[in-house]
């Protein structure tokens, strides 16, 4: 990973890759908000995917406690970073569960952006990098091997933990296990 400083990454899917995220890669996003997505260099296979679009989510490391999680995008609006079509085509796909983790994105201006866009020829990342709003190397953080560990971290955090407890003595015994129980009234 090139930057020590990346601390999610997100990948955008093809739909039925859960147990083969390597094959299912088709782009790196960035969380711009709990429930966006921002892809800036969207491959034409967004726009085709029939079969739909999830979002795998990595906290990095993976082995830090952070949760992986699978999203389910539901719209995808593409556009180009340039006018008339020109720079690359970006995607801004939205879902409908809110991840849990914090946006990698920081705020911006949008003049500050346009310039950026503009001196960098439509490269979108590039220009996000240059106006300080996403980590240095978050394009290039995203590999097949992470993505490798990537399924081993999600199934192993999708297994529950199981707890046996033994229940109090007296009349509202299963409330302590059951949160919408009310207790007797003392």
């Amino acid at each position: 990973m090139s930057g020590s400083n990346v601390r999610l990454v997100v990948s955008v899917q093809a739909r039925g890759f859960a147990e083969k995220p390597w094959e299912g890669h088709l782009a790196t996003g960035l969380l711009v908000a709990p429930d966006e997505v921002l892809v800036p260099s969207a491959p034409a296979e967004l726009a085709e995917a029939g079969e739909g679009i999830d979002l795998l989510v990595l906290p990095l490391p993976l082995d830090g406690g952070g949760r992986v999680e699978r999203l389910a995008v539901e719209r995808v609006l593409m556009a180009s970073t340039l006018p008339d079509g020109g720079g690359d085509r970006l995607a801004v796909l939205g879902f409908g569960n809110a991840s849990r983790h914090e946006p990698q994105v920081t705020g911006f201006s949008g003049p500050d952006l346009d310039a950026a866009v503009r001196e960098h020829q439509g490269d979108l990342w590039a220009a996000l990098e240059t106006i300080g709003a996403i980590a240095p190397g978050v394009r290039d953080a995203l590999t097949p091997d992470l993505l490798r560990q990537a399924a081993t971290t999600e199934d192993a955090q999708r297994a529950p933990a199981f707890e046996h407890r033994a229940l109090a003595p007296g009349p509202a015994r299963l409330c302590p296990v059951i949160k919408v129980c009310a207790p007797p009234r003392s």
